[in-house]
């Protein structure tokens, strides 16, 4: 999406907000309340385009999406954001509009989530909008989403707070935008399909190989795979758990990245597909990974959007999921 994109959609926003209606009320304190359609960022679609970074922090953490010429990518790493998203969370932000006045007390700001974020158990996101010289144009504590609770066509709010205020708001429109990556970039290493998976090795370095090899279907017809040089006295677990073994490395995500810096190998998992593409993950002794293609299989497309998407990165894995790639002869056996 282009800026001039963007203008297309702050003033198609525009618009849309301009028609809500203007609605005085007085709360139960009975003092006047903002009228009803009034924006919370008022002059953040004025300067669409002027927008360099989006940040939004959460619990002490935060995820930081940059403007990189005519893309977008990871504040530190680089790593490119998903097409649309940097776009449709300044539109969406942009357009909130007050709705319903909530609580003025800090004590109550938990239950709607839009408490200070910097507690370390918050609930609440602040988003915050700068310019390319780092000037605020504009930030809104996101809370709770408020699904079907504003009536009409158009029936999705949130609950939302400004920083310097202590008056929280049903706002209508909706904001998705969290600290978690996968919500801003594709976090695939692998995404094949599991039904060619044929081979899995697990490694540690200056250690035994450990092999689960598919070879044939169980009696209820799914992938049989079976594990090498099992020891005297032990058997494996069961078929599911040879399966799952070598099958879920065919889908690995990642919930961090950053350039790929090297670092001791302390451990190396291959994954072998049935058209002979050979991947391995490399594990350092901190626990970064980084994916190999070392050998090509038939199948170049999959190969081609494999390498494009993994060369030069590390990642971070889930810890369960790391624990997959680092699979031990006492994890399969009894």
């Amino acid at each position: 999406m282009t800026p001039r994109s963007v203008i297309v959609l702050a003033v198609a926003a525009g618009v849309a907000l301009a028609g809500a209606g203007w609605q005085l009320r007085s709360n139960s304190s009975g003092y006047v309340e903002a009228q009803r359609g009034e924006r919370l960022l008022p002059h953040l679609l004025a300067r669409a385009n002027d927008v360099a970074s989006i940040t939004v922090s959460q619990a002490g953490r935060d995820v930081r999406i940059e403007r990189a010429g005519t893309s977008y990518v990871l504040g530190g790493s680089g790593y490119p954001v998903k097409g649309g998203k940097f776009q449709t969370a300044i539109v969406a932000a942009a357009s909130l509009e007050k709705f319903d006045a909530k609580t003025a007390r800090e004590e109550k700001y938990p239950l709607i989530e839009v408490e200070p974020t910097t507690g370390k158990d918050a609930k609440s996101r602040l988003i915050r909008f700068e310019d390319a010289k780092g000037n605020s144009l504009g930030e809104i504590i996101l809370g709770k989403k408020a699904r079907g609770r504003l009536g009409g066509a158009v029936g999705d709010g949130q609950y939302v707070r400004l920083p310097e205020a202590k008056q929280s708001w049903l706002a209508r429109g909706v904001v998705d935008a969290d600290i978690k990556l996968e919500g801003w970039v594709d976090n695939a290493i692998t995404d094949m399909n599991v039904d060619y998976v044929v081979r899995a090795t697990f490694q540690p370095v200056g250690g035994d190989e450990l092999v689960v090899r598919r070879t044939g279907v169980t009696e209820g017809g799914q992938p049989k795979f079976e594990l090498n040089a099992i020891p005297d006295g032990r058997k494996p677990k069961n078929d599911l758990a040879l399966r799952y073994a070598a099958t879920d490395l065919a889908n690995v995500n990642f919930v961090n990245v950053r350039k790929d810096s090297g670092g001791d190998i302390a451990h190396r998992t291959t994954l072998m597909m049935a058209d002979g593409l050979i991947a391995e993950f490399r594990i350092t002794s901190d626990d970064w990974v980084s994916l190999h293609v070392v050998n090509d299989g038939k199948d170049k497309t999959t190969q081609k959007d494999l390498k494009a998407r993994t060369e030069g990165w590390q990642y971070k894995l889930a810890d369960y999921k790391l624990k997959q790639l680092k699979l031990s002869m006492a994890d399969l056996t009894e």
